[in-house]
This record gives C-alpha cells, structure tokens and sequence, in this order.
C-alpha cells in the first residue's frame, strides 16, 4: 500500500516542470562532462602523438649515436686485428712497401710490434678523422701516437693512462671506454682494446673521437638535449657545456635504460630516453624539457579548452532561456491550472447557479454543486434528460453551446446551457441551469405591457386617421369653397376678409400637418417622396405665402439667392418646403419689427449630390443660450411660459427629424435683443436641362444700373442680371443722366411709394414689396415683386425690347385649358358632392354624382364614365372595395381615390385596391387639375 501511494507521487513530481528542470540541467552536466571527457581525450592523445614524435627522433639519435659508436668499435677491432709481432726490432716507426702495404712499428720492452695498413685504410682514417693511438703494457714506456691530424697536437691526459693501466680483467674481453671531463671544452672518448688478448703485455691499441666530433655525432635538433653518461655515472658530453657542468654536480646515480618522464619535486619537468651503448657500459641519454613540448600543445590544449568552455556557456545559456522560456511559464501555467481548478471548484460549489459535469459515456454525474443536486430530478427521468443532452451536444458537427429553457413540475422555469468539453481524459457534458422565473414573469409583464402598448398606438394611429378624416373633410369643404369664391368678383373689402379666412385656414391645416408628421415619424411611417423641383421657385413661393403676414405686421421680408444655383435639382420638394416654411413662420411669428432675410446659398459638390444651405435670419428678440440646446425637442417653447405668440412646439423638432432624414444638417445662432439665425444644409441630386427648359429669359450684352438702399440686394440682383447675359453694375448713387440702352433696376424692400428714383428718361425696373407679379403703368416703367426673379427677367428682357418666352396669360391659359372628362364622383358628404362637382366644371368637366360606392358601382353598369373620384370612406360600399369590384368586373378606366387620412400605409391600400392615383384632402383646384391633366380628351 505505502508503494502504491508513493507511485502517484513520483508520477506527479516527474511530470512537474520542476522534474523537467532537474533533467534539463543532469542533460546539460551529462553533455559538458561529456565534452570535457572528449576534450581531455583529445588533449592526451594529442600530448601522446607529440610524445611518440619526440620519442621517434630520440630513437632516431640512438641509432645514429650506436652507429656512430660502433663503426669506431668495429673499426678499432679491424684495427686490433691488422698488428703483427716481430722477434726482433724494427728501424723505423713507420715503413712503406711498395705495393699495397704500410708498417706501422709499435715499440715495447721485449719486442716489437707492428701494424699493417693499406693505403686505402689510411685513407679512410684521414677522411673519418680519426686519431690511433698505442699505449704500451709498461708504467714507464711512452705512448706512441701511430696517426694523428698534424694541427692537434697529439696527448693523451695522464688519468686516462692511469685508469687504462689499471683497469683488471682480461685485456681482449672488452673494449675500454675512457674519458677525462674537462672544464672548458668538451673532452675526447678514447676507446682501448688489447692489441693480443693473449699477451697481457702486449699493451693497448686506441682510437680517439675528439670532443668537438662527438658533440656533433650526438647532437640531434628533434630529439631534444643529450647527455653520454659513463660507467661512473659522470656526463662525459652533453648539448651545451652549462648544461654539463650543473648536471655533474647532480648526477649521483645510474639509471636503467627506459623511456619517460623525468624531474624533482612533483611534477616532472622533461621527457627523457636512456639507452646503454653496445659492447660498453656507457649510457647515452636524450630529453625534452617541457617548457619545448609546451608549445606544440598550446594550439590543440588552447582548443579543446575553448570548446570546453563555449560549450559550458553554452548550456549554462541554454538551460536558463528553456528554464525562463518554457518551464517557468509551464510551471506559472501548472501553478495557475491549480489554482483555477481550485477556484473552479469553489465557484461550482458556491455560485448561485446550479452547475453540473454529465460524462459522455454513460450520463453519470462526475460533478455537481449543491444547487444542482436540488434542481435536477432523481431517477430514471434524469438518466433520459442527460441523455438526451449528451446526444444533443454531441451530434452536431461543430461543438458550440446550446441553450434550452426547462419548465419544472413546481412550476419554476430554468434556463439550461450546456457546452461539450474534456475533463480528466474524458468527453464530458458541462451544464449550468439558471432560474429564469422571475425573468419570465417580466418577460409575460413587457408582453403584455408591449401588448398594451401597441394596442394603444394603434388606438393612437386609428384616433389620429380618424381626426384627420373628420377634420381634413370639413377643412377640405372650406378651403376649396374659399378657393372658389377667390375666384368670383370680389370688393376690396371682401378680398381682404377672404385673404384672413385663407390665411387662418392655411395654419390650420399646417398644424394637424404637424401632428400628423410627429406621428408618422414616431411610427415610422415619414418616407421621402423624391422628385425634380427649382430651389429658386420653391424659396420663391414660400415666401410668397408669409408675404402677407409680414407685411401686416410692418416687416421687411427679403431674400438673396445665389446665382450659381441649378436651375433644377432631385429631392424632396413637399418636405423642404414644409422645413423653410417652419423656420419662415417661427422668423414672422418672433420678429416684432425690422426685416428677416432668406439665403439660398450653393455651398459645394461631392460626386453626383449638390450641397444647397438655406438660411432665415430676423431681427427678432432671440434666443438666450441655454434654450438653444432644446429648440429641437418637442413641445419645447423659448422663454416664459406667458409668451404671447402662440405656437405648438412641434415645428422645430419636425424639421430637424426631417433634416436628419434627408441626410442633412441644422443649426441655429441667437443672440438675445439681436436675432436669430437659422440654416439648414441638404445634399440633392444634380439634374441637366437643356437651355430652352429654363424658367428665365436671356438678356442682351447691354448695360444694366442696379441700385438699392440694401447693398446685398444690389448685389444679389446684379449677379443674376450677369448670369442671364446682362452687364449689370451696382451704382450707389442714382444718376438721372441716361444713356441709350441703359436700364435702370431700383430694388426696394418697401412698398413703391419709397422708390428713391422716380424720374429716369429710360427703361425703369422698380422690384418693390407691394408687387407680387409683372405690371406695366407705363411705356417706360415695370413693377415687379421684390422677391420674384422671374418676373425680374421678364421685365429687363422686355425693357431691353425681347419678346418674352411666355406671358403670364398664356401661361395662365395653358393652366385653365378645359379638360372635357365626364367624371363619377362617389362622395356620401353632400358639401363636399357640391364642392367636387364645381371644381370639375370650373375645369371643364361633366359630373355625375353618386351617394355611395353601391350607387357609383349601378352608374358604372348602365353609362360610360372616362373616370371615377371616389371617396375611400363611405357607407355601403367604401372606395377600395368600389375599385376592387369595378376591375373585378373588367372596368379599365381609370380610378382616383380621394382620402382624408395622411398615413403612409393609406397609399399602397388605395394602389393595392386597384386605384390609379389618389389625393388627400384638402387638396387645391390646381392640385386637382395637374391630377386629372394626363386623363384629359380635348377641347369641348
């Protein structure tokens, strides 16, 4: 058991980065102790090959010092073996025989001895220089040199005759090997053999190698220093004479022939030889000294070291960047994967979630928290319910996170999400339940609330489509009644009552307008309806219509458009001119005195989109600053709430939403006791017209005078006159002088009576603000409208004598052109029947009426209708099911629906019933006619 337990253990800690550390560094000391093996191994084999090299030149210096030695040997024995004895004595030393021979006399007590030699012999002994010498057997004879060089002098030292005589033995057993060490140079080796080994008295044949030649047979520069050590262990020659004389005092004993290191103290300080020399007891000695071995090692010792050493920085550096790479982050892994097991299993055990592990295999519960224990049913429907996960989970392709929501059988609902994963080796199924029961009581509240709440916007839209309906009908019967009587004969007084009606009515529709507009935008219903339109034309006639109201109250209402404006441009006409027209009814509704100014400024082009800036300026009270931040906001009213102007507080906020959903951008600046200052940018479409399709007249290349009190509409004015082809220039000064083709434009922000030039011999242009249309009084004089740049152009081109492109009665004509349609108007208001059947026949028209759409649909069966106006809401049989059975029934003509709701959805409703077009209440004569225009047959 106590093996058991440790083996998890020892698993555990070999598994550990800190095992991986410990085998880490026994791999790295395994290696460098494995490169300083190999390193020692080279080192030594490489101190080895430099021993065998220097042995091999010592055995080389052997063999030429026992060669050298033994040729003397050999040639003194030759020698020893030439001499013959004579019974009787001989005259001279030396005789020569003609022939081969030489004599040689050696003379001695009791007789004579010679040596016989061939001139070839003696020419040998002369190129070997070599010395012989005979040294007779008696104390008192005189040694007698037999050939010597003749420039050394010949000697033999006293010691070596004495240690010659008295050496014992048997003369020819051996030859003797003598020599006397001298102080100053070195000595010569005299070797000695008896001249007859059977006559003891025969004396001694010698043969001398000097000093000088026997240094230079041993020496050997490879094989080191030498020494010739004789029997009594005295060095007789070494390399150098210092060398000698130290080792003579050193040298005590004889050493055995052997080869290796040698030295005092403890460490040996040369490699040596010693080899004794043949037929002698003489032992000749070579060494290197280390410090001459040293550096043929210093290359590869100096290697084997550096390589030891880079490799232990190596693995020193090795190690630490694994130990600081890999295992320290492992271990900061490991330590931080227990660590978060741990919090893990805290987390499960005390989260306030239920939090479960499922094993894939069987379904079985590997972890749970208490939560979970309580949640999860017992038996055999929980093995089915993990089962069913697993399978769930497991099946997909791609393992992701499933969510599913459980309802228990007390009634709780919990939200089940459950993800597949691995735990300890295993696949297994990790599964976190949440009770949602609270969430799912305010989900069922917001739905219902969200219920209620769409219940009530749609209350809402029906209650706002029905007050439409029920306020726009009325509406429709007075301002189309009001219309038609503007057209009657009427007095000054009754013209003046009818412009109150008109203009009372005109707020009127324009602020259930705006509620109308609030509430689509809150529905979502606002859409643009994008067509081509004249920004000039429509800045023009929105003025047009707060002309009045300015005037009323004294105020100057001016305008200055640029002229680089196009004559044309792509957007929404109806909802830029209800912005302008908001911002000009705040400007005349805030303005007690003084002007407001309108600004129609081109501001730049990106791509196929221009960039048109409006802007209204008045002399207004202003607004301070903190109100400006909520101008836009609903209901939102500037200043007391006693304000005497009346107002809804909606206008503002539905043009910046308007701006907004145009892409574009609004802005205000105010200052208090100064004015305001508004202006709106909007990105339109560029659309090209020819030259004969634009609403303004070219001008002659003659001069034009402009001059006004106000220099901006001087300016304005003389940038159009330009544009239309005219040399227009801007005077400060009226000048009364004239001159031929001069036209004279005065531009007068008051009524005509202000005009400043009133005696101008030429053409004269007055644009006053009493005017609103082209007038002639005289030959020589027009009055225009100060804001009206097309009866501008008109009265300049007929000053300048062109005939003009259209008039206005023409034009008027064109308008009031019978249409001749025989028309069904289905209409259950008896008013508006009325209204409807004048308005056709003021524009040419036959009407027949219909109570009902089940009476219009019985006329559509017994008489021919060239089109049918219809109400959409009337009893019976409404608008959209009269158009549905009229195309049912295979009727083609052609189907107008007329509407009192606003919405949006009221127009695909009417399409989709089958009606051509449609048109909402209160709509005018001219709106009416432009309708019906496409449907027209001819003149009556």
């Amino acid at each position: 058991m106590k093996l058991a337990n440790l083996l998890p253990a020892a698993q555990w800690n070999l598994s550990t980065p800190i095992a991986a550390r410990n085998l880490l560094r026994l791999f790295a000391i395994t290696l460098v102790a494995g490169v300083y093996v190999g390193a020692y191994g080279y080192m030594r084999m490489t101190l080895n090959e430099e021993i065998s090299s220097r042995r091999r030149y010592m055995n080389e210096a052997i063999f030429n010092a026992q060669d050298f030695f033994v040729s003397r040997q050999t040639l003194l024995k030759s020698l020893g073996l030439s001499t013959v004895k004579h019974a009787a004595a001989a005259g001279d030393s030396e005789t020569y025989i003609p022939g081969e021979e030489v004599h040689i006399f050696l003379r001695q007590p009791g007789g004579t001895w010679s040596l016989w030699l061939t001139p070839r012999m003696l020419d040998f002994l002369r190129a070997k220089q070599t010395n012989l010498v005979y040294v007779p057997h008696a104390l008192d004879a005189s040694v007698q040199w037999l050939y010597s060089r003749p420039e050394v002098p010949p000697l033999v030292p006293n010691a070596v005759l004495q240690r010659l005589r008295g050496s014992t033995g048997e003369p020819g057993d051996e030859q003797i090997w003598l020599a006397e060490p001298g102080d100053d140079k070195p000595p010569s080796l005299y070797i000695f053999t008896a001249m007859d080994e059977r006559d003891r008295a025969s004396g001694w044949l010698g043969l001398e190698v000097e000093g000088p030649q026997l240094v230079a047979a041993l020496r050997h520069e490879q094989a080191g220093d030498f020494q010739l050590v004789d029997s009594a262990s005295q060095i007789i020659a070494s390399k150098d004479r210092e060398q000698q004389l130290t080792s003579q005092r050193h040298t005590a004993t004889r050493v055995d022939d052997g080869f290796g290191w040698e030295g005092g103290y403890w460490l040996p300080d040369r490699l040596t030889i010693r080899k004794q020399l043949d037929h002698s007891d003489w032992q000749i000695i070579y060494s290197a000294p280390l410090a001459s071995i040293i550096p043929a090692l210093i290359l590869p010792f100096g290697l084997a070291v550096l390589i030891s050493v880079a490799v232990t920085l190596l693995m020193l550096w090795l190690v630490r960047r694994v130990d600081v790479r890999l295992i320290r982050p492992a271990a900061a892994r490991i330590e931080a994967l227990v660590e978060s097991e741990a919090f893990s299993s805290a987390v499960i055990r005390t989260a306030p979630v239920a939090l479960c592990v499922l094993r894939r295999s069987d379904g079985a519960v590997v972890l749970a928290n208490r939560l979970s224990e309580q949640w999860l049913v017992m038996g055999d429907e929980r093995t089915r319910v993990c089962q069913d996960w697993i399978t769930r989970a497991f099946g997909k392709p791609a393992q992701t996170s499933c969510t599913q929501e459980l309802q228990m059988a007390d009634g709780r609902h919990l939200c089940l999400s459950y993800a597949p994963t691995r735990y300890r080796r295993e696949d297994v199924l990790i599964c976190a339940f949440s009770d949602i029961t609270e969430r799912k009581t305010a989900e069922l509240s917001l739905q219902q609330a969200r219920a209620l709440a769409d219940a009530a916007n749609e209350a809402k839209t029906l209650f706002l489509a029905t007050m439409s309906h029920e306020i726009r009908t009325p509406l429709y019967g007075m301002l189309a009644t009001l219309e038609l009587l503007s057209r009657t004969h009427l007095d000054s007084q009754q013209r003046g009552y009818l412009n109150a009606i008109e203009g009372s009515s005109a707020t009127l529709l324009q602020l259930i307008c705006d509620v109308l507009d609030v509430s689509k935008i809150e529905a979502g219903q606002l859409a643009l309806e994008v067509s081509a339109f004249s920004p000039v034309e429509l800045t023009q006639d929105v003025m047009q219509g707060y002309m009045g109201a300015a005037h009323t109250k004294g105020l100057q209402l001016l305008s200055c458009m640029d002229p680089q404006l196009p004559e044309q441009v792509v957007g929404d006409t109806t909802r830029t001119r209800q912005i302008l027209g908001n911002l000009l009814s705040n400007a005349v509704k805030f303005t007690r005195s003084g002007r407001i100014m309108v600004r129609l400024h081109l501001v730049g082009v990106e791509g196929d989109r221009m960039m048109l800036r409006w802007q209204v300026v008045d002399t207004g009270q202003g607004i301070p600053e903190q109100d400006q931040q909520h101008l836009f906001e609903p209901f939102f009213q500037s200043g007391p709430s006693t304000n005497t102007v009346a107002g809804t507080g909606l206008g503002l906020s539905i043009c910046k939403r308007l701006v907004e959903l145009m892409n574009g951008s609004i802005r205000v600046f105010s200052e208090p006791g100064l004015g305001s200052s508004f202006s709106f940018t909007l990105p339109l479409g560029q659309l090209a017209l020819d030259e004969d399709q634009s609403w303004a007249q070219p001008l002659l290349n003659q001069g034009v005078m402009v001059y006004s009190p106000v220099p901006e509409l001087a300016d304005h004015a003389a940038g159009w006159l330009r544009r239309w082809g005219a040399r227009a220039q801007v005077i400060a000064v009226p000048d009364v002088r004239h001159e031929p083709g001069i036209v004279l434009v005065e531009l007068c922000p008051g009524p005509a009576s202000s005009a400043v030039i009133r005696q101008w011999p030429g053409p004269l242009v007055l644009a006053c603000a009493d005017e609103h249309a082209l007038s002639r009084p005289s030959a020589q004089y027009w009055q225009v409208g100060l804001n009206n740049l097309q009866c501008l152009n008109q009265a300049v081109s007929q000053a300048q004598g062109i005939e003009a492109r259209h008039s206005a009665t023409a034009r008027q004509a064109m308008i009031e052109t019978k249409l001749c349609i025989h028309v069904l108007v289905a209409e259950d208001n008896v008013i508006n029947q009325l209204i409807l059947r004048d308005q056709l026949e003021k524009l040419g028209c036959t009407v027949t009426l219909a109570n009902d759409g089940e009476q219009a649909l019985a006329l559509c069966q017994k008489e021919v209708f060239d089109l049918v106006l219809t109400d959409v809401n009337m009893p019976r049989l409404n608008g959209y099911q009269l158009a549905q059975n009229l195309r049912q029934q295979g009727h083609a003509l052609p189907i107008i629906g007329a509407t009192a709701n606003a919405m949006l959805d009221e127009a695909e409703r009417c399409l989709g019933a089958g009606m051509d077009q449609f048109l909402v209440k209160p709509f005018t004569l001219h709106a009416l006619y432009q309708c019906l225009l496409p449907y027209r047959k001819g003149s009556a």
